[in-house]
This record gives C-alpha cells, structure tokens and sequence, in this order.
C-alpha cells in the first residue's frame, strides 16, 4: 500500500475539473459516445480530448481543398517521380486516410 501512496504523492497536482453545460446536435453527441465507447473511455473524455486537439474544424469544404491540394501535388510530381516525392506522397496519403 505504501508504494501506492507514494506513487500518488509523485504525481503532478491535477488540473480541476469544473462543468462544461453545452448542448450539442444530436448527431455530434451520437459521434461522441461512439467514439468513446469505441477507445475505451468515457464520454467526458473523448469530449475533453476534442476540446483540446481540433481547434480547426475539418469542414467538407477543407477537406475537399486538401484532397484537391494533394492531388495536384502528385500530378505535379508524378513524371519525374524521385523516391523521396514517392516517400512524401505514401505520407500524405495515410495523413489524409486518417482525417477521413
């Protein structure tokens, strides 16, 4: 018990939590708890998590001017194709796989 104590007394002082009161469409909280449910964590903290890590919202309209940048880039690229614009674009392709 005391290695318990002793790791609780070595942790940093945490950050006090205080209600949030926030009505969202219901589509977005269905997202929310799926999401949650899906990592293993609770609704607060998947709420917390994109809180704190999407402070630019990916709209369609962003999402179709990166795809559309990303293309043209490869187009651009694609007759002389050197290894390092093959390694950029196999980068650019599992980023934007994980943005969808």
């Amino acid at each position: 018990m005391s290695d318990h104590n002793e790791k609780n007394n070595n942790k940093a002082p945490k950050d006090p939590m205080v209600p949030l009161p926030v009505k969202v469409p219901q589509s977005l909280y269905n997202e929310l708890d799926k999401n949650a449910k899906d990592k293993g964590i609770s609704f607060s903290e998947e709420t917390r998590y994109r809180l704190k890590h999407y402070p630019i919202p990916l709209t369609p309209a962003l999402m179709y001017d990166l795809e559309n940048a990303k293309n043209k880039k490869y187009e651009d690229l694609k007759p002389n194709m050197p290894q390092e614009a093959l390694e950029v674009y196999e980068e650019v392709r599992k980023l934007w796989n994980i943005l969808k």
